[in-house]
């Protein structure tokens, strides 16, 4: 079963029923009309016409749009209008739809904690996080299931229906469990061959808020654990921990990438950090506005008595697989981080 776990101050931090802010429309501009005119928003103008969209965004309202641009676009390997074109179209339209809600939202609206939740117009529920502060600033910052909302004149666009913000990366949901997401992912074999070689598998199907770390086949290939190697594993032989530290249970909500940062504003062990059976996971974000570059890493780490020190059974940084492309995969159960290699070294933790 996963490691039950705690974060600290995450308790008692959701918030329903917001009161929309006061009407601050500056342009009479619709909504639909500035995305097809801004040539940063060219795939997005493409997904919108395909699915029908456009002429929502441009006669109703008022709508709040976390919209992905094209850099965000390109991240996720779509690189242009031709991309969209082949996608399955109630598909991109319930993607689409999972970055709209209702009313205007200015990011001085949204309260400065984790997961503020708000229904979106496909039906699911998304998470706005804010950066704590000692004063109220639209620029603090803030991410939506771990995506960034981009600074500057990037977010806050007063519109004559609604507002938009743009996110540096689009937002990911699968309406399955993390075992389902896990399943379809061919990537993820040999992670999923584990899961069930240790008795863990059927824990990723259950309600609870489950983070898990899925190491990718080639994170298992580095240890030479092909197939036919995990399925002549003897769970008695290791330690309970070397493969129940990756699907993480916490309590009363799951953690996306950044929320390391926005309780600890550091990639240390502390209030951010996720703590499973004497080691400790600790997400590390920074933004380099300058270059528009988003750094990220996951640091393991052993404690020893009192104190906590780099992971000496593994590797002591581990980096999600090609980027934050493969982070926060959101699941009707929790999240699915991807990552490029494993915490724990099984070879050392023999007992």
């Amino acid at each position: 079963m996963a490691v039950s776990l705690l974060l600290a101050l995450i308790t008692g931090c959701r918030k329903d029923n917001l009161i929309p802010p006061i009407d601050r429309t500056t342009t009479p501009r619709a909504m639909g009309a500035f995305i097809e005119n801004n040539y940063d928003l060219s795939i997005l103008t493409a997904a919108l016409k395909r699915t029908g969209l456009l002429d929502t965004l441009n006669q109703g309202g008022p709508f709040t749009f976390f919209a992905p641009d094209n850099a965000a676009f390109n991240k996720m390997g779509i690189t242009g209008p031709g991309d969209v074109a082949k996608m399955e179209v109630d598909s991109l339209r319930s993607m689409l739809r999972y970055h709209m809600i209702r009313n205007r939202y200015f990011t001085t609206t949204f309260p400065q904690q984790i997961d503020n939740r708000y229904l979106t117009l496909s039906g699911d529920e998304i998470y706005v996080s804010t950066l704590k502060a000692a004063t109220i600033s639209p620029d603090l910052d803030m991410f939506v299931n771990g995506a960034l909302i981009l600074k500057e004149s990037k977010r806050n666009i007063a519109l004559a229906n609604g507002v938009l913000h743009i996110l540096a990366k689009p937002l990911k949901l699968t309406r399955g469990t993390v075992q389902d997401y896990i399943a379809a992912d061919t990537s993820l074999t040999l992670f999923a061959a584990a899961m069930k070689q240790f008795n863990l598998w059927d824990g990723l199907k259950t309600n609870k808020p489950l983070t898990v770390f899925a190491p990718a086949n080639s994170a298992f290939l580095k240890y030479g654990l092909t197939a036919e190697k995990i399925a002549s594993m003897n769970p008695a032989d290791y330690k309970a921990i070397t493969f129940a530290i990756y699907p993480v249970e916490m309590r009363p909500m799951h953690v996306f990438s950044t929320d390391g940062y926005l309780l600890a504003g550091s990639a240390t062990l502390g209030e951010g950090a996720i703590k499973a059976g004497g080691y400790g996971i600790a997400l590390g974000y920074s933004y380099n506005s300058y270059y528009g570059q988003e750094i990220s890493f996951i640091s393991v780490l052993k404690k020893k008595a009192a104190d906590w020190y780099p992971n000496e059974d593994g590797p002591s940084n581990v980096n999600y697989l090609n980027g934050l492309a493969n982070a926060d995969h959101k699941c009707s159960n929790g999240i699915v981080h991807v990552i490029d290699d494993l915490f724990l070294n099984p070879d050392l933790m023999k007992q």
